[in-house]
């Protein structure tokens, strides 16, 4: 059954051709609806526990531990991404899709029964995993019925519920915290990830052959391996780079990584097909979602550690804080995504977005005890339009750089990127501000660095320090966030680098789906 499907652009009615069967103008409302809830739900997990790292801090008496809640979820994430994305070429998007619902309520359920902190950690790097396939899947999904053409308004939505989701978690766990207990910051997800199992259970029913293929688990093993040694290398770093435990984890994942690449050449159907970044525009891509992740996920939940710990505000206000920020993610998704649909033309926003991001990043680096929040409003407006920008237009330029036998794992594979960014940013961010409170602590009062440490607890315990420990904790914690923006700005100048390198194709008129369909009819003609 063939299809016609009406978009209104600002330059009129424009009929795409679609020949998906069945999927009628209510199925793809309900399809795009359900997916940007999926996305929504994964994405928010990565920050949506910031609010409550400093309550967990004290509840658990782990500080040394706490950037480890935030980074097992995203390195997880990270590493299963192309796996699933792989696995939904394979086996169909559908089925994998589903999966990864399943993935993520055990990890949600998990999560808030968790009754130490290596319970949770063990549980978030599940919920990880589902959560990783998610997002990749969602994106995915889109680029299968939707066209390239078409896709910057659908991909709005996605980014929107992605990135600001990402930015909002901080608020919803503030508010959750302060009227509830932690446990719930997990557990609300569980009635949505449900709702969205039984629509995309109904509605998501695409085309799909199962063809024979071997799955890539030695390149599976081998990445999780090289990921989950620098992961932890970098959170080991903080007690010293030249440590012993420290080197060996860096030295595994040097040979993990090149035992990696051996394995993606002889692979049959390799988890990251090495030949894909032979492609311009998906390196390009890959690099600019690395560099945007870190910023994005990794920056973020120490901007809520700050607001929390040095300037003593709710952890509902702390959220409500961070909110300039959906500002300039609305107007990049919406405005982007709708000039990319009319225009046809993406590379002029990811260099945008990055010389943005660029500016409002040195703005917060001049962070410190006694900035007011309304020098910081500007900046953090800056920060979610740039980093929105580059991620709809990854999304977009990505997918239609290839064909639909090698969506699934492209899409996959920029996520993955994302992801891994996000994780190293965290991770290393961690390490920066770790290093600067055990430096500077201990240099203004004169005390071991491991005393420094226990003065980091909840909020309410550090203000009731008393006054010398207390401006030497909000001092530090200070300086360590403004080094993290620092750090930021050299990674947007990446960001920018690779933007700037960035080609730019013609985007497709036809869903990737419809045109894999005709290929297959014209063949068995």
């Amino acid at each position: 059954m063939k299809l016609v499907t009406h978009y209104k652009y600002y330059g009129g009615d424009v009929a795409t051709e679609s020949n998906v069967p069945g999927f009628t103008r209510l199925r793809l409302a309900l399809v795009i609806g359900s997916l940007s809830l999926a996305t929504m739900l994964g994405s928010l997990e990565t920050t949506i526990i910031a609010t409550a790292l400093p309550i967990l801090i004290g509840e658990f008496n782990a500080f040394e531990s706490f950037a480890w809640v935030g980074t097992a979820y995203i390195a997880t994430s990270a590493i299963s991404t192309p796996l699933l994305g792989k696995l939904s070429d394979l086996f169909g998007r559908r089925r994998i899709f589903l999966i990864t619902m399943t993935i993520f309520l055990v990890g949600s359920l998990l999560c808030g029964a968790a009754q130490t902190i290596g319970q949770l950690i063990a549980a978030r790097a599940l919920q990880g995993v589902g959560g990783g396939g998610i997002m990749a899947l969602s994106f995915a999904i889109i680029g299968d019925i939707v066209p390239p053409r078409d896709r910057g308004r659908y991909i709005g939505y996605f980014t929107l519920s992605f990135v600001g989701a990402a930015l909002l978690g901080p608020l919803i766990g503030g508010f959750i915290i302060e009227r509830y207990s932690w446990p719930w910051i997990f557990w609300v997800n569980i009635p949505l990830i449900l709702a969205v199992t039984v629509v995309c259970f109904y509605t998501l029913k695409l085309p799909f052959n199962r063809r024979k293929a071997k799955i890539d688990y030695r390149g599976a093993v081998l990445l999780s391996i090289t990921i989950g040694a620098l992961m932890i290398a970098l959170e080991e770093g903080r007690k010293g780079w030249t440590e012993q435990n420290v080197l060996i984890l860096f030295a595994v994942t040097i040979i993990g990584l090149v035992f990696f690449i051996l394995a993606e050449q002889r692979a049959s159907e390799p988890m990251i097909p090495l030949r894909l970044f032979k492609n311009p525009i998906v390196l390009a891509c890959s690099m600019m979602g690395l560099f945007a992740g870190a910023i994005s996920f990794g920056s973020g939940p120490f901007l809520s550690l700050y607001f929390q710990d040095s300037l003593f505000v709710s952890p509902t206000e702390s959220g409500l804080r961070s909110l300039p920020q959906m500002l300039g993610v609305t107007a990049a998704t919406f405005g982007i995504g709708r000039i990319i649909a009319r225009t046809g033309r993406y590379k002029p926003y990811p260099i945008i977005g990055a010389a943005v991001s660029v500016v409002g990043l040195t703005a917060m680096a001049q962070i410190n005890a006694n900035t007011s929040y309304l020098f910081l409003v500007l900046p953090m407006i800056a920060m979610g339009f740039g980093t929105a920008a580059v991620f709809s237009t990854t999304s977009i330029a990505g997918q239609n750089a290839v064909g639909f036998e090698d969506l699934g794992v492209t899409t996959a594979t920029i996520m993955f990127f994302r992801s891994l960014g996000g994780s190293l940013g965290m991770a290393i961010f961690g390490t920066v501000l770790n290093s600067t409170i055990t430096r500077d602590i201990p240099k203004k009062l004169g005390i071991p660095a491991d005393q420094a440490l226990k003065l980091i607890r909840s909020p309410e315990q550090i203000k009731q320090l008393p006054l010398p420990e207390r401006t030497a904790v909000v001092e530090a914690i200070s300086l360590g966030v403004s080094h993290i923006y620092w750090l930021c700005v050299i990674v947007a100048v990446g960001a920018l680098i690779a933007a700037i390198l960035l080609p730019e194709k013609p985007l497709r008129m036809r869903a990737n789906l419809s045109d894999a369909l005709e290929t297959k009819t014209k063949e068995k003609i």
